[in-house]
Protein backbone atom coordinates (compact mmCIF):
# COMPACT_ATOMS: atom_id res chain seq x y z
CA UNK A 1 0.00 0.00 0.00
CA UNK A 2 1.08 3.33 -0.60
CA UNK A 3 2.46 5.80 1.99
CA UNK A 4 0.77 9.12 2.67
CA UNK A 5 2.82 12.08 3.08
CA UNK A 6 1.67 15.52 4.42
CA UNK A 7 3.66 18.21 2.96
CA UNK A 8 3.90 21.66 4.10
CA UNK A 9 4.97 23.99 0.76
CA UNK A 10 3.99 27.80 1.62
CA UNK A 11 5.29 28.62 -1.74
CA UNK A 12 3.87 26.36 -4.21
CA UNK A 13 2.67 27.95 -7.82
CA UNK A 14 2.63 26.27 -11.20
CA UNK A 15 4.84 27.20 -14.61
CA UNK A 16 7.25 29.30 -12.05
CA UNK A 17 10.75 29.24 -10.63
CA UNK A 18 12.25 29.03 -7.89
CA UNK A 19 10.53 28.94 -4.57
CA UNK A 20 7.15 28.38 -5.54
CA UNK A 21 8.15 26.15 -8.90
CA UNK A 22 10.09 24.10 -6.26
CA UNK A 23 6.81 23.75 -4.46
CA UNK A 24 4.25 22.74 -6.97
CA UNK A 25 6.96 20.27 -8.76
CA UNK A 26 8.12 18.69 -5.83
CA UNK A 27 4.50 18.28 -4.93
CA UNK A 28 4.18 16.41 -7.59
CA UNK A 29 7.58 14.29 -7.17
CA UNK A 30 5.64 13.44 -3.87
CA UNK A 31 2.33 12.30 -5.66
CA UNK A 32 4.64 10.12 -7.27
CA UNK A 33 5.38 8.00 -4.23
CA UNK A 34 2.62 8.24 -2.49
CA UNK A 35 -1.21 10.12 -1.35
CA UNK A 36 -0.04 13.58 -1.06
CA UNK A 37 -1.49 16.32 1.42
CA UNK A 38 0.08 19.68 0.60
CA UNK A 39 -0.97 22.71 2.54
CA UNK A 40 -0.06 25.91 1.03
CA UNK A 41 -1.06 29.43 1.12
CA UNK A 42 -4.12 31.07 -0.33
CA UNK A 43 -3.55 32.84 -2.62
CA UNK A 44 -1.46 29.92 -4.42
CA UNK A 45 -5.27 28.36 -4.95
CA UNK A 46 -6.53 30.04 -8.39
CA UNK A 47 -3.05 29.06 -10.03
CA UNK A 48 -3.12 25.72 -8.89
CA UNK A 49 -6.86 24.88 -9.79
CA UNK A 50 -5.70 26.80 -12.68
CA UNK A 51 -3.15 24.15 -13.83
CA UNK A 52 -3.21 22.13 -16.74
CA UNK A 53 -3.81 18.45 -15.65
CA UNK A 54 -0.64 16.52 -14.97
CA UNK A 55 -0.16 12.84 -15.05
CA UNK A 56 1.75 13.09 -11.61
CA UNK A 57 -1.35 14.71 -9.28
CA UNK A 58 -3.90 11.78 -9.31
CA UNK A 59 -3.02 11.34 -6.03
CA UNK A 60 -2.40 15.08 -4.88
CA UNK A 61 -4.72 17.18 -2.75
CA UNK A 62 -4.17 20.86 -1.28
CA UNK A 63 -5.23 22.40 1.74
CA UNK A 64 -5.39 26.38 1.53
CA UNK A 65 -4.64 28.41 4.78
CA UNK A 66 -3.48 32.10 5.99
CA UNK A 67 -3.59 34.49 8.27
CA UNK A 68 -6.53 36.48 8.61
CA UNK A 69 -6.51 40.08 6.89
CA UNK A 70 -5.52 42.07 9.78
CA UNK A 71 -2.42 40.04 10.59
CA UNK A 72 -1.38 40.57 7.00
CA UNK A 73 -1.96 43.78 5.57
CA UNK A 74 1.62 45.37 6.09
CA UNK A 75 3.28 42.07 3.97
CA UNK A 76 3.76 43.85 0.65
CA UNK A 77 5.81 41.39 -1.67
CA UNK A 78 8.76 39.93 -0.52
CA UNK A 79 8.65 42.62 2.48
CA UNK A 80 8.57 40.98 5.96
CA UNK A 81 8.14 37.61 4.47
CA UNK A 82 10.37 35.58 7.06
CA UNK A 83 8.18 37.06 9.75
CA UNK A 84 4.91 36.82 8.00
CA UNK A 85 6.25 32.84 7.04
CA UNK A 86 6.67 32.26 10.76
CA UNK A 87 3.23 33.39 11.67
CA UNK A 88 1.89 31.36 9.14
CA UNK A 89 3.52 28.33 10.19
CA UNK A 90 1.50 28.26 13.68
CA UNK A 91 -1.97 28.88 11.12
CA UNK A 92 -0.39 25.97 9.20
CA UNK A 93 0.38 23.33 11.74
CA UNK A 94 -3.28 23.97 13.28
CA UNK A 95 -4.90 22.76 9.98
CA UNK A 96 -1.92 19.80 9.80
CA UNK A 97 -2.92 18.83 13.30
CA UNK A 98 -6.30 18.15 12.14
CA UNK A 99 -5.33 16.20 9.07
CA UNK A 100 -2.78 14.09 10.55
CA UNK A 101 -5.56 13.63 13.49
CA UNK A 102 -8.21 12.60 11.03
CA UNK A 103 -6.06 10.72 8.09
CA UNK A 104 -2.73 9.71 9.72
CA UNK A 105 0.27 10.13 7.68
CA UNK A 106 3.09 8.11 7.47
CA UNK A 107 5.55 11.13 6.13
CA UNK A 108 5.19 14.83 7.40
CA UNK A 109 7.56 16.70 4.39
CA UNK A 110 8.26 20.40 4.87
CA UNK A 111 9.19 21.67 1.01
CA UNK A 112 9.22 25.15 1.23
CA UNK A 113 9.80 27.84 1.90
CA UNK A 114 13.72 25.89 1.51
CA UNK A 115 15.75 27.77 4.39
CA UNK A 116 17.67 25.55 6.67
CA UNK A 117 18.30 27.92 9.39
CA UNK A 118 14.42 28.97 9.57
CA UNK A 119 13.14 25.93 10.81
CA UNK A 120 9.05 23.69 10.66
CA UNK A 121 6.86 23.49 13.16
CA UNK A 122 5.03 20.44 11.23
CA UNK A 123 8.28 18.52 12.50
CA UNK A 124 6.17 18.38 16.00
CA UNK A 125 3.86 16.14 14.20
CA UNK A 126 4.08 12.19 14.75
CA UNK A 127 5.27 10.24 11.47
CA UNK A 128 8.34 10.36 9.86
CA UNK A 129 9.86 13.72 9.23
CA UNK A 130 11.85 14.54 6.30
CA UNK A 131 13.13 18.37 6.25
CA UNK A 132 13.92 19.59 2.41
CA UNK A 133 15.08 20.30 -0.07
CA UNK A 134 16.35 22.99 2.04
CA UNK A 135 19.75 25.46 1.76
CA UNK A 136 20.80 28.51 3.46
CA UNK A 137 24.14 27.28 4.09
CA UNK A 138 26.16 29.22 1.13
CA UNK A 139 27.87 32.36 2.17
CA UNK A 140 29.52 35.33 0.09
CA UNK A 141 32.83 35.47 -0.13
CA UNK A 142 34.41 38.39 1.72
CA UNK A 143 36.59 39.64 -1.09
CA UNK A 144 33.70 40.31 -3.05
CA UNK A 145 31.82 42.50 -0.85
CA UNK A 146 33.06 45.51 -2.75
CA UNK A 147 31.44 44.28 -5.69
CA UNK A 148 27.80 44.21 -3.66
CA UNK A 149 27.68 48.10 -3.52
CA UNK A 150 26.55 50.10 0.07
CA UNK A 151 22.88 48.95 0.53
CA UNK A 152 24.07 44.90 -0.87
CA UNK A 153 27.18 45.29 1.73
CA UNK A 154 24.68 46.24 4.59
CA UNK A 155 22.31 43.11 3.34
CA UNK A 156 24.62 40.70 3.64
CA UNK A 157 25.91 41.64 6.90
CA UNK A 158 22.66 41.27 8.38
CA UNK A 159 22.40 38.01 6.35
CA UNK A 160 25.06 36.73 7.58
CA UNK A 161 24.53 37.88 11.75
CA UNK A 162 20.51 36.45 11.29
CA UNK A 163 22.28 32.94 9.62
CA UNK A 164 25.32 32.30 12.35
CA UNK A 165 22.28 33.29 15.26
CA UNK A 166 19.86 31.09 13.94
CA UNK A 167 22.44 28.38 13.70
CA UNK A 168 22.92 28.81 17.65
CA UNK A 169 19.92 29.68 18.81
CA UNK A 170 16.75 29.55 16.49
CA UNK A 171 14.74 26.40 18.52
CA UNK A 172 12.28 25.91 15.60
CA UNK A 173 15.13 25.27 13.27
CA UNK A 174 17.26 23.03 15.75
CA UNK A 175 14.42 21.57 16.45
CA UNK A 176 13.85 20.40 12.83
CA UNK A 177 17.19 19.15 12.54
CA UNK A 178 16.97 17.30 15.86
CA UNK A 179 13.13 15.37 14.91
CA UNK A 180 14.19 14.86 11.03
CA UNK A 181 14.48 11.39 9.79
CA UNK A 182 16.34 12.58 7.09
CA UNK A 183 17.61 16.12 5.61
CA UNK A 184 17.95 16.97 1.92
CA UNK A 185 19.68 20.19 1.19
CA UNK A 186 20.67 21.48 -1.84
CA UNK A 187 24.87 21.95 -2.07
CA UNK A 188 27.78 21.01 0.11
CA UNK A 189 28.24 24.47 1.70
CA UNK A 190 24.60 23.83 3.41
CA UNK A 191 25.60 20.51 4.36
CA UNK A 192 29.01 21.41 5.84
CA UNK A 193 26.52 24.30 7.45
CA UNK A 194 24.65 21.82 9.94
CA UNK A 195 25.98 21.08 12.73
CA UNK A 196 28.15 18.20 12.63
CA UNK A 197 26.01 16.09 14.59
CA UNK A 198 22.95 16.24 11.72
CA UNK A 199 25.17 15.69 9.31
CA UNK A 200 24.74 11.71 8.69
CA UNK A 201 21.19 12.50 8.35
CA UNK A 202 21.99 14.63 5.36
CA UNK A 203 21.66 13.73 1.04
CA UNK A 204 22.25 16.30 -1.24
CA UNK A 205 19.65 17.17 -3.58
CA UNK A 206 19.11 20.06 -5.05
CA UNK A 207 15.52 21.12 -5.49
CA UNK A 208 15.49 22.01 -9.30
CA UNK A 209 13.57 19.98 -11.45
CA UNK A 210 12.89 19.86 -14.99
CA UNK A 211 9.47 18.88 -16.12
CA UNK A 212 10.21 19.78 -19.68
CA UNK A 213 12.65 21.22 -21.47
CA UNK A 214 13.03 24.49 -23.84
CA UNK A 215 13.77 23.18 -26.99
CA UNK A 216 10.06 23.71 -27.85
CA UNK A 217 11.18 27.48 -28.97
CA UNK A 218 13.89 26.29 -31.41
CA UNK A 219 16.74 24.61 -29.21
CA UNK A 220 20.46 26.34 -29.37
CA UNK A 221 21.24 27.74 -32.85
CA UNK A 222 24.96 28.48 -32.36
CA UNK A 223 27.14 31.69 -32.61
CA UNK A 224 25.51 34.94 -34.03
CA UNK A 225 27.30 37.83 -35.52
CA UNK A 226 27.43 39.32 -32.57
CA UNK A 227 28.81 37.63 -29.53
CA UNK A 228 25.89 37.46 -26.32
CA UNK A 229 26.24 36.47 -22.79
CA UNK A 230 22.82 36.65 -20.87
CA UNK A 231 22.61 36.62 -17.19
CA UNK A 232 18.63 36.53 -15.94
CA UNK A 233 17.43 36.98 -12.43
CA UNK A 234 16.21 39.03 -10.22
CA UNK A 235 18.57 42.42 -10.34
CA UNK A 236 19.95 42.17 -6.65
CA UNK A 237 22.97 43.17 -5.38
CA UNK A 238 24.20 39.31 -4.20
CA UNK A 239 22.94 37.65 -7.74
CA UNK A 240 26.32 38.98 -9.51
CA UNK A 241 24.88 41.09 -11.95
CA UNK A 242 27.70 43.86 -11.15
CA UNK A 243 30.46 41.33 -12.23
CA UNK A 244 28.76 40.23 -15.60
CA UNK A 245 28.68 44.02 -16.39
CA UNK A 246 32.40 44.47 -15.53
CA UNK A 247 33.38 41.05 -17.33
CA UNK A 248 31.40 42.75 -20.39
CA UNK A 249 33.48 45.56 -20.71
CA UNK A 250 36.87 43.75 -20.67
CA UNK A 251 35.53 41.70 -23.85
CA UNK A 252 35.79 44.01 -27.22
CA UNK A 253 32.38 43.27 -29.56
CA UNK A 254 30.66 41.37 -26.96
CA UNK A 255 27.03 42.00 -26.08
CA UNK A 256 25.01 41.56 -22.75
CA UNK A 257 21.59 41.00 -22.15
CA UNK A 258 20.33 41.39 -18.93
CA UNK A 259 16.63 39.49 -18.36
CA UNK A 260 15.46 40.72 -14.73
CA UNK A 261 14.02 43.20 -12.35
CA UNK A 262 15.09 44.31 -8.79
CA UNK A 263 16.46 47.15 -7.08
CA UNK A 264 19.56 46.96 -8.29
CA UNK A 265 19.11 48.06 -11.59
CA UNK A 266 19.78 51.74 -11.21
CA UNK A 267 23.28 50.68 -9.79
CA UNK A 268 23.75 48.16 -13.17
CA UNK A 269 22.64 50.97 -15.25
CA UNK A 270 25.22 53.61 -13.56
CA UNK A 271 28.44 51.07 -13.87
CA UNK A 272 27.42 50.72 -17.45
CA UNK A 273 27.81 54.52 -17.76
CA UNK A 274 30.74 54.38 -16.06
CA UNK A 275 32.34 51.65 -18.07
CA UNK A 276 31.29 53.20 -21.03
CA UNK A 277 29.42 49.72 -22.48
CA UNK A 278 25.41 51.24 -22.22
CA UNK A 279 25.46 50.37 -25.86
CA UNK A 280 26.63 46.77 -25.41
CA UNK A 281 24.22 46.06 -22.55
CA UNK A 282 21.03 45.49 -22.88
CA UNK A 283 17.98 45.75 -20.46
CA UNK A 284 15.25 43.59 -21.23
CA UNK A 285 13.17 43.82 -17.57
CA UNK A 286 11.49 40.87 -16.39
CA UNK A 287 10.81 37.86 -19.08
CA UNK A 288 7.84 35.37 -19.47
CA UNK A 289 9.02 31.92 -19.36
CA UNK A 290 8.38 31.28 -22.79
CA UNK A 291 10.43 34.60 -24.04
CA UNK A 292 13.38 34.18 -21.49
CA UNK A 293 13.52 30.63 -23.44
CA UNK A 294 13.67 32.38 -26.76
CA UNK A 295 16.25 34.53 -25.77
CA UNK A 296 18.18 32.04 -24.33
CA UNK A 297 17.49 29.47 -27.66
CA UNK A 298 18.12 32.58 -30.19
CA UNK A 299 19.87 35.16 -28.96
CA UNK A 300 22.67 34.19 -26.42
CA UNK A 301 26.49 32.39 -26.69
CA UNK A 302 26.95 31.73 -22.85
CA UNK A 303 24.72 31.72 -19.85
CA UNK A 304 26.96 34.12 -17.26
CA UNK A 305 25.86 33.97 -13.57
CA UNK A 306 28.17 35.20 -11.33
CA UNK A 307 26.01 34.70 -8.38
CA UNK A 308 27.91 35.33 -5.03
CA UNK A 309 25.42 32.74 -2.99
CA UNK A 310 22.41 31.19 -4.70
CA UNK A 311 21.79 27.83 -3.29
CA UNK A 312 20.54 26.43 -6.39
CA UNK A 313 19.08 28.23 -9.57
CA UNK A 314 16.64 27.13 -11.32
CA UNK A 315 17.29 29.69 -14.30
CA UNK A 316 20.90 27.95 -14.39
CA UNK A 317 18.18 24.25 -15.44
CA UNK A 318 16.54 26.69 -17.76
CA UNK A 319 19.58 27.64 -19.74
CA UNK A 320 21.05 24.21 -20.15
CA UNK A 321 17.84 23.00 -21.40
CA UNK A 322 18.12 25.14 -23.84
CA UNK A 323 21.51 23.92 -24.92
CA UNK A 324 23.73 27.26 -23.64
CA UNK A 325 27.06 26.53 -21.94
CA UNK A 326 27.17 28.15 -18.01
CA UNK A 327 29.62 30.47 -17.01
CA UNK A 328 29.28 30.87 -12.35
CA UNK A 329 31.37 31.18 -9.35
CA UNK A 330 32.18 28.05 -7.93
CA UNK A 331 29.76 28.72 -4.98
CA UNK A 332 26.85 26.35 -3.54
CA UNK A 333 23.86 25.03 -6.52
CA UNK A 334 25.29 26.69 -9.45
CA UNK A 335 28.48 24.50 -10.45
CA UNK A 336 26.55 21.66 -8.80
CA UNK A 337 23.44 21.96 -11.50
CA UNK A 338 25.63 22.88 -14.32
CA UNK A 339 28.31 19.71 -14.13
CA UNK A 340 30.42 19.41 -17.10
CA UNK A 341 28.43 21.85 -19.30
CA UNK A 342 29.92 24.81 -16.90
CA UNK A 343 32.85 26.33 -15.81
CA UNK A 344 33.58 27.76 -12.82
CA UNK A 345 35.34 30.75 -11.37
CA UNK A 346 36.80 30.25 -7.88
CA UNK A 347 35.95 33.93 -5.94
CA UNK A 348 39.14 36.03 -5.55
CA UNK A 349 39.43 39.68 -5.16
CA UNK A 350 36.35 41.60 -7.57
CA UNK A 351 39.30 42.48 -10.01
CA UNK A 352 40.91 38.80 -10.35
CA UNK A 353 37.30 37.37 -10.38
CA UNK A 354 36.10 39.29 -13.40
CA UNK A 355 39.29 38.40 -14.98
CA UNK A 356 38.75 34.77 -15.23
CA UNK A 357 34.88 35.71 -16.04
CA UNK A 358 36.17 37.04 -19.11
CA UNK A 359 38.31 34.09 -19.94
CA UNK A 360 35.30 31.43 -18.34
CA UNK A 361 33.05 33.43 -21.28
CA UNK A 362 35.67 32.98 -23.97
CA UNK A 363 36.23 29.65 -23.70
CA UNK A 364 32.27 28.65 -23.14
CA UNK A 365 31.76 30.32 -26.49
CA UNK A 366 34.72 28.36 -28.20
CA UNK A 367 33.50 24.98 -26.87
CA UNK A 368 29.95 25.87 -28.10
CA UNK A 369 26.70 23.87 -27.33
CA UNK A 370 26.18 22.62 -24.00
CA UNK A 371 26.20 18.70 -23.99
CA UNK A 372 22.95 18.19 -22.19
CA UNK A 373 23.72 15.79 -19.74
CA UNK A 374 23.32 18.04 -17.04
CA UNK A 375 19.82 18.80 -18.39
CA UNK A 376 18.99 15.43 -18.44
CA UNK A 377 19.64 14.68 -14.65
CA UNK A 378 17.45 17.24 -14.04
CA UNK A 379 14.55 16.13 -15.26
CA UNK A 380 11.31 15.05 -13.45
CA UNK A 381 12.13 11.42 -13.93
CA UNK A 382 15.64 11.09 -12.70
CA UNK A 383 15.19 13.47 -10.14
CA UNK A 384 11.94 10.84 -9.21
CA UNK A 385 14.49 7.78 -9.29
CA UNK A 386 16.86 9.52 -7.24
CA UNK A 387 14.54 10.20 -4.95
CA UNK A 388 13.38 6.84 -4.35
CA UNK A 389 17.09 5.78 -4.30
CA UNK A 390 17.94 8.00 -1.06
CA UNK A 391 14.30 6.94 0.77
CA UNK A 392 15.50 3.32 -0.24
CA UNK A 393 19.26 3.69 1.10
CA UNK A 394 17.73 5.02 4.46
CA UNK A 395 15.12 2.71 4.91
CA UNK A 396 12.53 4.87 4.85
CA UNK A 397 10.65 3.60 1.81
CA UNK A 398 11.14 -0.02 3.06
CA UNK A 399 9.54 0.75 6.46
CA UNK A 400 6.43 2.49 4.97
CA UNK A 401 5.38 0.84 1.98
CA UNK A 402 6.27 0.62 -1.67
CA UNK A 403 5.56 3.04 -3.89
CA UNK A 404 3.42 2.74 -7.01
Amino acid sequence: MAPRILALAYACEPESGSEPGSGWVWAQLLAEIGETWVITRANNRSSIENASPSPHNVRLRFRYVDLPKWLRFWKKGNRGIRLYYLLWQVVAFREARRLQRNLGFDYVWHLTIANAWIGSLVSLLDGLFIYGPVGGGVSTDWRLFKALGVRGTIYELVRECVRTTSRYLNPLARLAWRRAELILVQNQETLLWLPRRHRPKVEIQPNVVLEKTFDRVGGYEGKGETPTALFAGRLLAWKGASLAVQTLAGIPGWRLIIAGAGPDEPRLRRLSRRLRVEDRVHFRGWLPPVELARVMAREADVFLYPSLHDDAGWVIAEALSCGLPVVSLNRGGPPLLAGADGICVPAKTPGRTVQELQLAVIHAYQRGRASGEAAESLMFEQVRENLIAILHRRGLLATKGQEQ
